[in-house]
């Protein structure tokens, strides 16, 4: 697991694709520039965050698309964490493969230590005091009966904090697919999503 403090994370969101819209980022670091295509970046919007991010993997990906061959160094991020954000200039989005409709890629993996035990303990104490420090009482309309979403797309844990107008944070490692129906879900019905928590709210 590589930490990176400092890094810049440009988001551009593609609208253009049969499997609905996706997003894409470029992340810049002190040691190299990557593209980051990871499905938790779906929820968010496009803007330049400025984040620290924890690198599981950099690898190689070689695809074709549009009778063209591509070929990229891809960073796959394992969390992060953003510091502040910047709305983008409104500006042509660029033709992209979709992420689900590429085979799978060549890998080749750096070598880096694990953290530590102890890491993981202040990782986990600074996640709990970022939730303190940012949750707010959000009083919020009451969303869609809970027995209309009864289609697979939350399961019962998240249908229950829908139910109740809770914040609700979804997994990134589901299937990238279901990840988006779920997010525009809660897009539509109000849910505005916060980077800093990634988690959604119900609007006031």
């Amino acid at each position: 697991m590589i930490r990176v403090d400092d890094a810049t994370l440009r988001i551009k969101k593609i609208r253009q694709s049969r499997n609905g819209a996706f997003c894409i980022a470029d992340l810049t670091t002190n040691f190299g520039e990557f593209k980051v295509k990871d499905p938790l970046l779906d929820q968010f919007e496009e803007g330049e965050y400025r984040v620290t991010v924890w690198i599981s993997e950099i690898y190689l990906s070689q695809y074709i698309s549009f009778g063209k061959g591509v070929t990229e160094i891809r960073a796959r991020l394992h969390d992060l964490q953003v510091v502040s954000q910047d709305r983008l200039p409104t500006d042509r989005t660029p033709t992209e493969l979709d992420p689900l409709d590429e085979p799978t890629p060549v890998k080749v993996e750096t070598k880096a230590s694990e953290p530590s035990k102890e890491q993981g303990r202040g990782a986990a104490k600074n996640a709990d005091k970022r939730w303190d420090d940012f949750k707010k009482p959000r009083p919020a309309p009451a969303p869609e009966p809970v027995e209309a979403l009864d289609d697979g797309l939350f399961d019962v844990d998240l249908l229950e904090a829908i139910e109740r107008a809770d914040p609700v944070k979804l997994d990134p490692t589901v299937d990238r697919a279901l990840l988006r129906a779920q997010a525009a879900w809660l897009r539509d019905q109000g849910y505005d999503f916060d980077p800093k928590l990634q988690t959604w709210f119900a609007k006031r």
